[in-house]
């Protein structure tokens, strides 16, 4: 490295003042910096130096202020380089004494912060300036004895090399920044940058990491910090003040993310990230969607989970007795072994009977209040009949498993809060949910749902079918009646057309119809689940919803699940069950008349292999060379004409549109005759369908809870606004 000198011209001075009424040396006799190691100056060729132009203020020729001497007045600028750095002030006595060119210091200054160059000894510094001075003014000695007599007090440096500044800050960034501004502008506002917590970096090794710029604006940049040698300073190449309020333009200390996890990774260190163009961004927010899950309206059913490997099904549950202190003085039960309810009665040791909400073989259903939470819960009170409290204590079982592998009820299946033995009664308590889905169909004049709304049922109701099917359980009883609203809120909107239909014997039409705030939904009445594993029932499931096998008598299990899935969806789309009927003959000349199909000869073959000789009510009786024997010599007339008036599925939804056609072509893969060739829940959900969304009054109907749901918080954060003010005055 050269060494440096001092080099100036035996000109006569000017006195010129910086923005901050500071002496400035003329601009002939300023202090020049050491050259940089990669100069041209390197070589000695210093006489050749030019000057350097006046500043701005060179041409005002103002005559110095008094100014009252200061303490560092007396000492020698080799002190000066370290001081500048520092930002400090300097001011000089009166007399002739040549001010030291502060401005060369500061810029000299910054550009050993940038290149990280070891500073020279004061003692070379100070012998190299000896020179120099037989070239200056008579009025110069006094600050040259000053120089010489403060050589003798200082110490020589040690040189070192390049400085860790990841150790000498202790492994993380300093806790602020202060700007140094060293150009000829107007000096900005002292600011002080607080930097976050550092987070885990790699080696001290590390070169630098390329910044980033900012393409989302400053609220989606996350910094991050830098594992570099580099000094935390924002003096890099004489950047613009607003520089410094952006987080993702720190130099050195701060990068951003740039508003992007794919941006973040791709930028390792020591490479140079590629720059991102329009067509791998859209190539990466379509990754994204994919791996999003569901995605439009559907996208707040999430995605499912399936449950743990490993789980088990539960034991029998105990069920606790509550006894009486005092027995009662009235009949508790009916002649059916029905409980008899009566409101604002006590219902064990801690719920109330608020009402009665319905009634059915198993049971009744009243609405509780909980004493100890104050919330009001659904109790399942069980006929007091063996049979009936049996297949209770097999509900209890499946519903601790649902609980035990889905504590956080993501796949809507109904939880057990709570049970209990009351006057011989088994009670079982879970929350208090809405209307079911026929009673809203009933509400409502049996007007049908939205697509929209027909296509967020059968996304929550699959993943309760793959739920339940990795668990080995089988429902056995899916119907509109066991499937219960969250919120049946709605809003009324104009219809005015015709209402779609099954039967060409049924016309109906509804100028209004009322549309669900909210599709979501919980699956009930687990009384009849089964493990696939244990005992099968002969006849399970309601007629309308039944699967052929369990009227064929051929075996069934998990997919007759599915078969009362695509009834229920095509129940949603008309407003009537599709299948209405009591006779098994006539049941399944309906199937074959809506899939427009024959039931499969192997099926057919099946029946009459199992089937037992000479019994009346075997399935084979139905076949006859083959094919379906429908219809029989007893059938009646009326059953004849309306198997003869159902619809083919083509002809109940219409494919005018890629929604319809991809919905039609699930229900065909749901209305298949032999259960190895339907398909499985998992699959469903994966159809093409649930990727068509369609915009129409259930999506409206969205819009309009959404808006109400946010008035409702502005409002709440204006009354709590209020109260806080009364509670200030």
């Amino acid at each position: 490295m050269s060494t440096p000198q001092t080099l100036s011209q035996a000109l006569h001075p000017h006195q010129h003042l910086d923005h901050r009424q500071r002496y400035l040396p003329s601009p002939q006799d300023r202090y020049l910096p050491p050259p940089r190691p990669s100069s041209n100056l390197s070589n000695g060729q210093y006489s050749a130096i030019p000057a350097r132009p006046s500043s701005n203020l060179s041409n005002h020729q103002l005559p110095p202020p008094q100014r009252p001497q200061s303490v560092m007045s007396n000492s020698g600028y080799p002190h000066t380089h370290s001081q500048s750095r520092a930002g400090a002030e300097f001011t000089y006595g009166p007399g002739p004494t040549q001010p030291p060119p502060t401005e060369e210091l500061r810029r000299t200054s910054s550009r050993a912060s940038q290149h990280q160059r070891a500073a020279p000894s004061s003692s070379h510094a100070l012998r190299a300036e000896a020179p120099g001075t037989a070239h200056m003014s008579p009025g110069s000695t006094t600050s040259n004895n000053h120089v010489q007599g403060h050589e003798e007090t200082l110490r020589p440096r040690r040189e070192k090399g390049a400085v860790d500044w990841v150790a000498y800050f202790g492994g993380k960034p300093p806790a602020e920044i202060i700007t140094i501004h060293d150009d000829d502008s107007p000096a900005p506002g002292a600011e002080i940058q607080r930097l976050p917590p550092p987070t885990a970096t790699g080696g001290s090794n590390a070169h630098h990491v390329d910044k980033r710029r900012r393409v989302n604006g400053p609220g989606n940049d996350m910094p991050t910090y830098s594992t570099t040698h580099t000094p935390y300073s924002q003096s890099n190449g004489g950047g613009s003040a607003e520089s410094l309020h952006a987080p993702t333009t720190a130099p050195t200390s701060l990068s951003s993310t740039a508003g992007s996890i794919t941006r973040a990774e791709s930028a390792q260190t020591g490479q140079k990230r590629k720059r991102t163009t329009r067509n791998t961004e859209i190539e990466r927010k379509k990754q994204e969607v994919e791996k999003a899950g569901p995605r439009g309206y559907l996208a707040e059913y999430g995605e499912y989970l399936p449950p743990p490997k490993q789980h088990r099904k539960q034991r029998e549950v105990i069920v606790p007795v509550i006894h009486e202190r005092q027995k009662p003085t009235e009949k508790v039960d009916d002649d059916d072994g029905h409980y008899i309810v009566q409101e604002n009665s006590r219902l064990g040791e801690r719920y109330n009977i608020l009402n009665l909400l319905g009634q059915g073989t198993f049971g009744k259903v009243v609405k509780a209040l909980d004493i100890r939470s104050r919330k009001e819960v659904a109790v399942k009170i069980i006929r007091a009949v063996p049979k009936y409290r049996d297949a209770s204590r097999i509900e209890l079982r499946v519903l601790q498993t649902l609980r035990a592998a889905d504590e956080h009820n993501r796949n809507r299946c109904i939880q057990l809060r709570d049970c209990f033995d009351w006057r011989g009664h088994i009670c079982i308590v879970t929350p208090l949910l809405g209307l079911s889905v026929f009673d809203f169909l009933k509400g409502g004049g049996f007007v049908p749902f939205p697509g929209s709304q027909i296509q967020a049922f059968a996304m929550q109701l699959l993943g309760s079918i793959a739920f339940l099917h990795d668990l080995n359980l089988i429902h056995t009883d899916l119907k509109p009646e066991n499937i219960l609203l969250l919120n049946h809120n709605y809003q009324t909107f104009t219809y005015n057309r015709n209402i779609p239909s099954s039967s060409t014997l049924t016309s109906r039409s509804s100028k209004f119809r009322r549309v669900l705030l909210s599709p979501q939904i919980n699956l009930i009445d687990f009384g009849s689940a089964t493990f696939d594993d244990e005992y099968h029932s002969s006849v399970v499931s309601t007629r309308h919803y039944r699967a052929p096998e369990i009227i064929l008598g051929i075996g069934w299990s998990h997919p007759i699940d599915l078969w009362s899935l695509g009834c229920i969806l095509v129940e949603c789309w008309t407003g009537d069950a599709l299948f209405q009927t009591h006779d098994c003959c006539e049941h399944l000349g309906m199937m074959e008349a809506v899939t427009g199909l024959a039931i499969e000869k192997s099926i057919i073959r099946e029946v009459n292999r199992t089937s037992k000789r000479g019994d009346r009510n075997s399935a084979a009786r139905f076949f006859k060379n083959g094919s379906l024997a429908y219809p029989q010599p007893d059938t009646p007339r009326q059953s004849r004409k309306f198997v003869r008036g159902m619809k083919r599925l083509e002809e109940i939804i219409p494919p005018t549109n890629q929604f319809n056609r991809l919905f039609l072509d699930l229900l065909r893969k749901i209305f298949v005759y032999d259960p190895k060739k339907r398909i499985t829940a998992r699959e469903a959900l994966k159809h093409p369908w649930f990727d068509e969304l369609v915009e129409d009054d259930g999506t409206e109907a969205t819009r309009i809870r959404l808006e109400r749901e946010r008035m409702s918080e502005v409002a709440e954060r204006e009354r709590t606004r209020e109260k806080a003010e009364v509670r200030r005055r």
